[in-house]
């Protein structure tokens, strides 16, 4: 019966024939029932290996990891084992040590769910049910409150509708020997705490079937889940006008593609508050040099430019991060030439650096305010634009030529002009 089941969940994946599939392997119970059944998986037409990571946290590791070496050499299963520091590894990332071993163990089988490879992990109901509260516990959503998938990515489940009686009965009855971690009764530990004390109270009431009961539940919460994600990708607008009406979950959704990472529950209330204010532009930082912008109705993340300061020589190309600088001095017999500079009017040595904060500038033959900062929002120029904005400054740091302005009133070519500097920004 639980074959039939299993081969079931198995065939459910749609794995392609001849790929690779490494169970995640700590030698309890559950993993090693998952290898067995791996193992004896009729018509099996995948390569299988298995994976054990000693995270160092207990003094039974070493034997853990023994035995599963001693395990696949039995079975004829190859065996890769990987070894870690599990506390320090949460004590330098701020993390519990739960947290920490389970980061440690992901970054060492990730690379084996690549391309036609697959991991297996031992999860069953039971550690759905745990997971359900865990995430309560977090205040998730639907998404997080919807539990473990059976396939996440290359990662699969084949065990996640099995019952922990059932995988228990099946240990037993192919006498299949294991290792038992002695801290999974240690109730300090949230999951533990959840297993031996919450869920087998909720289990004791007489009335319906709790466990059946809550697994239903998280069905249905997946299922919404999924909805709400196919209608956020079904938006590939990004003006505040469309966003604004969004229900927040279908929002969130949509703002975390456009990230490309999840917002934290703080950042996504007070971008959905901006856009709903509808100001025509607005910015928020998210973190370090990377801000939620609205310019003009249009949103966008965006990172900052860095500040470069480039010293350059007349004649000679200067180069950053693709760009090519150059000022070119040349003869002209002509008067007035757009987007040139008088060198003569020039003193000292020449920087292109991004406009900053308080930067004067009023081009050559134009009125209007000497603020650059005025002058581009009064042009409607997008703010990661203006941001973004080259200007040449002499020594004195004064902008004698700006990005798309030209010269600047003072430093322009005019009837008397008899050499100039020809500014050129662009690819090589």
């Amino acid at each position: 019966m639980m074959e039939q089941r299993f081969a079931r969940a198995m065939e459910a994946f749609c794995l392609p024939a001849g790929c690779r599939v490494t169970v995640a392997l700590s030698g309890g119970m559950d993993s090693v029932v998952l290898l067995y059944l791996l193992k004896e998986l009729p018509g099996r037409n995948f390569i299988l290996q298995a994976a054990h990571v000693n995270h160092g946290l207990r003094e039974a590791a070493g034997r853990d990891q023994q035995f599963c070496r001693e395990l696949c050499e039995k079975w004829q299963i190859p065996l890769q084992i990987f070894q870690g520091d599990a506390a320090a590894y949460a004590k330098s990332h701020g993390m519990s040590i739960e947290e920490g071993a389970r980061a440690l163990r992901y970054g060492f089988l990730d690379p084996l769910a690549g391309e036609n490879s697959f991991v297996a992990t031992a999860h069953h109901r039971e550690d759905q049910l745990e997971t359900f509260f865990i995430n309560l516990y977090r205040g998730s959503g639907s998404r997080g409150l919807s539990g473990i998938k059976p396939r996440r990515g290359n990662y699969l489940r084949p065990l996640l509708e099995l019952e922990k009686q059932a995988i228990t009965a099946f240990a037993q009855e192919h006498r299949l020997a294991y290792v038992t971690d002695e801290t999974n009764g240690d109730t300090a530990y949230l999951r533990n705490f959840l297993r031996h004390e919450v869920l087998p109270l909720l289990q004791s009431r007489e009335e319906g079937n709790f466990a059946a009961g809550l697994a239903a539940a998280m069905q249905n919460l997946r299922a919404e889940d999924e909805a709400l994600d196919f209608w956020a990708e079904q938006i590939s607008a990004d003006d505040a006008e469309t966003l604004a009406a969004l229900p927040d979950a279908v929002l969130k959704r949509v703002l975390d593609r456009m990230n490309g990472a999840s917002l934290d529950r703080l950042h996504f209330h007070e971008i959905a508050a901006l856009i709903r204010r509808r100001p025509s532009s607005g910015q928020l930082q998210i973190a370090g040099d990377r801000f939620f912008r609205l310019e003009y109705g249009q949103c966008k993340f965006t990172l900052l430019p860095g500040e470069p300061i480039l010293p350059v020589q007349p004649d000679i190309p200067t180069e950053w991060e693709g760009l090519q600088f150059l000022i070119r001095s040349e003869e002209i017999n002509s008067p007035f030439t757009h987007f040139m500079v008088d060198c003569d009017k020039i003193k000292g040595n020449l920087i292109f650096r991004r406009k900053k904060p308080g930067d004067l500038f009023r081009p050559m033959g134009k009125g209007g305010t000497s603020r650059l900062q005025k002058r581009l929002k009064n042009d409607r120029i997008p703010r990661s634009r203006r941001d973004a904005l080259w200007v040449l400054a002499d020594e004195q740091d004064r902008v004698i030529w700006a990005e798309g302005y030209g010269a600047a009133e003072g430093f322009g070519c005019d009837e008397n002009t008899k050499r100039v500097y020809c500014i050129k920004i662009g690819g090589k």
